[in-house]
């Protein structure tokens, strides 16, 4: 398990999001001649904050993502338009979210924290770190009330006879199901919450250590993808295997270039992040026409470093100081639209800048969108 901990933390897709201040919409298309085209749309200038993990809205037309102060302190939800990125909430939650602000507890972006359920209500999931108890944050946006933080051991206990490291298991996109997996195990276990019960098992050739699992959009398939050569560190092409829910049939088997892969939810396309183990060397998002194995041509998600003449939150000239941006942008969610025609990223600057007499902000997060277009 330590060595899937390591990998899903390099392959860096976490996230960050922060206030709208401006707004630079573009049309920037990187086709390649086999017809697969990603097309970026927009992109959106959303302020200083670092988003933590992310939910798209059931419509697919509201961006909701969960931002701490780039620290893991002073959390807020903020709501943006994809369409233009406009800020749509004037409650941002932040008494709801006070409970996260303790430094022993850990919100997870690899696990699918957040997410609408069924009911339409905003439901977190998070952990302490020193206690591994998990708590389920719930913001009763559709049916009313005030947010509830409920602990539930039995839950615990229960996921922890599938998994020896049950703060791994990632959730379901509406919260109903969760996965899990054991160190040195050969299988996935998928598990209903409500129900506290296994709805499948799902055995993976060559065990589990070096694979991911995660659920489709709809909930109603299990992706898993693991490297073809595990020990070779930069070797991270992989194999992504989609099963059916609940009955665990193989539905299809794909060649990926890195196991950062998301699957549209027509199936017909997954978005991968080309990523290296040296940060800065490597961050690219394509588009695979799962079908044809046709690729799109690359959209570089960090910047070239730029000299930084005036800080972004105060105006000051700091020109003859010879301060750098960094230029790395790191996201811990990607989202399809609902009918597959593009994607939504929120993209983090980590919080670039520096401290001193006064605090001098480098850069600031994004709002990313996407458009696939596949031609003759």
């Amino acid at each position: 398990m330590i060595g899937k901990y390591m990998i899903r933390r390099s392959a860096r897709f976490a996230v960050f999001i922060g206030a709208l201040i401006l707004v630079t919409p573009i049309l920037t298309s990187i086709a390649q001649s086999n017809g697969l085209n990603l097309i970026q749309t927009a992109e959106y200038d959303i302020g200083f904050d670092c988003p933590v993990t992310s939910a798209l809205n059931p419509t697919g037309t509201s961006l909701w993502v969960l931002m701490d102060n780039c620290f893991q302190f002073n959390y807020s939800l903020h709501v943006y338009d994809i369409t233009d990125g406009t800020q749509l909430n004037e409650d941002d939650y932040a008494n709801a979210l006070v409970g996260l602000a303790d430094p022993d507890v850990y919100v997870d972006p690899f696990i699918i924290p957040m997410a609408f359920t069924p009911e339409g209500d905003l439901s977190i999931r998070y952990t302490n770190t020193q206690t591994y108890e998990s708590f389920n944050l719930l913001i009763p946006l559709a049916t009313g009330g005030e947010a509830t933080t409920a602990a539930n051991a039995t839950y615990d206990a229960f996921l922890a006879q599938y998994s020896d490291y049950p703060d791994f298991s990632v959730y379901s996109p509406d919260h109903t199901r969760v996965v899990a997996i054991a160190t040195g195990g050969t299988s996935f276990h998928v598990l209903d919450i409500q129900t506290q019960t296994e709805i499948a098992e799902i055995a993976v050739e060559g065990g589990t250590d070096s694979a991911l699992a995660q659920f489709s959009a709809s909930g109603t398939r299990l992706e898993i993808t693991y490297l073809n050569n595990p020990d070779d560190p930069n070797d991270y092409s992989s194999t992504l295997l989609i099963y059916s829910l609940p009955d665990g049939e193989l539905l299809q088997q794909y060649q990926v270039p890195s196991p950062a892969a998301w699957v549209s939810p027509d199936g017909a396309y997954a978005a991968v992040n080309l990523y290296s183990n040296n940060i800065g060397d490597l961050n690219e998002l394509v588009v695979i026409d799962l079908e044809t194995g046709f690729t799109s041509a690359a959209s570089n998600l960090d910047e070239d470093p730029a000299p930084v003449t005036t800080c972004r939150n105060n105006g000051n000239d700091v020109s003859d100081v010879g301060f750098m941006t960094d230029g790395r942008f790191s996201f811990p969610g990607l989202h399809w639209l609902p009918d597959s025609s593009g994607l939504v990223m929120p993209l983090s600057y980590g919080g670039d800048g520096a401290e001193g007499g006064s605090t001098c902000i480098f850069n600031y997060s994004r709002l990313r969108t996407y458009m696939v277009e596949k031609t003759d």
